[in-house]
């Protein structure tokens, strides 16, 4: 069974970019993706592989996981590159058979051995973009213990392409892979990453109040994974919007209270002002103060890293 970890906000960028690198600590994420995939010109492929290992240290000084999405064609070349102390996921962009991921499963133990990583330390993000790999979701999500969470991408230009349809509509054109990707992850026990549908008919990256509502949106569906952005100005609203509010941690007490009032009783249930309690109800509350924990936990951590790392820089 999953065991939960809070990953509600990220950032994709290229490790080409100095300038993005460099300042990918102070952005307060959860996690950073070092992309060697689309963000990276195809004549500097090579010159990325090579930057990987200096990077992953230098974006995760803030508290961050360091994450690095390889290229779907160059799979062993770029595993050379990016499998190095410090990583924690690989992400594998249009994952289609679940051999493909147990191909990578043994380059990544073979570089764990041979490098002196924990074995399994380093996850398999497997990118779900395709027709194929939606057909597949199930063997492929089953097809390693380093897939720990799952799910198909939530739209993206690749997906949009295969399927022949729109990227930026009124209407969810990717509801089906997206809920063939979650009950796979639900049957397997691993950590749901989905959300619902929030319109984006601009194309907009950088939209805080987008990312705000997509993110509350996706708490209120008991979803408490986050899929990332692009731009910083997501990050906050990503980050706040799957952590429980002060009410939401009000109502969970409450809901508990009376929950405790009722066990006392023979009754398995009862309505308190207007509202069911019973041991379901009483057992979500319990999920919302433990997440409620972690993600104060994740965001201590997170300020005394770039604490140290700001005292570091004097």
């Amino acid at each position: 069974m999953h065991k939960p970890t809070v990953r509600r906000s990220g950032l994709t960028m290229p490790v080409v970019t100095p300038r993005f690198i460099d300042k990918a600590w102070q952005r307060g994420c959860d996690f950073i993706v070092l992309d060697l995939e689309d963000s990276v010109p195809q004549h500097l492929k090579a010159h990325a592989r090579s930057l990987i290992k200096e990077a992953i240290p230098n974006v995760s000084k803030g508290g961050a996981e360091a994450f690095t999405r390889i290229n779907h064609d160059t799979v062993e070349a770029d595993l050379e590159g990016a499998v190095w102390p410090g990583l924690k996921r690989i992400k594998y962009p249009k994952t289609e058979h679940a051999s493909e991921v147990r191909l990578i499963d043994d380059i990544i133990s073979r570089l764990e051995r041979e490098r002196g990583i924990t074995p399994g330390a380093i996850e398999i993000d497997c990118g779900i973009e395709t027709a194929v790999g939606t057909a597949n979701v199930f063997e492929i999500a089953a097809a390693s213990p380093r897939v720990k969470e799952f799910g198909a991408s939530a739209g993206g230009y690749d997906y949009s392409r295969d399927l022949g349809v729109e990227m930026f509509m009124d209407f969810d054109q990717f509801v089906y892979g997206k809920g063939e990707a979650e009950l796979a992850a639900r049957t397997l026990g691993l950590g749901v990453r989905a959300s619902p549908f929030v319109a984006n008919k601009t194309g907009s990256v950088s939209d805080p109040n987008r990312a705000l509502h997509q993110a509350q949106a996706t708490f209120r569906c008991g979803i408490r994974l986050g899929g990332g952005g692009l731009n910083p100005a997501v990050v906050e609203g990503h980050t706040t919007g799957l952590t429980p509010t002060a009410e939401d941690v009000r109502a969970a007490h409450w809901v508990i209270e009376h929950y405790r009032q009722l066990a006392a009783t023979s009754d398995t249930w009862r309505e308190v002002d207007g509202r069911v309690i019973d041991r379901y109800e009483a057992s979500r509350a319990r999920g919302t103060l433990e997440w409620s924990a972690l993600c104060a936990a994740r965001d201590k951590q997170k300020a005394a890293a770039v604490a140290a790392a700001k005292a570091a820089q004097k």
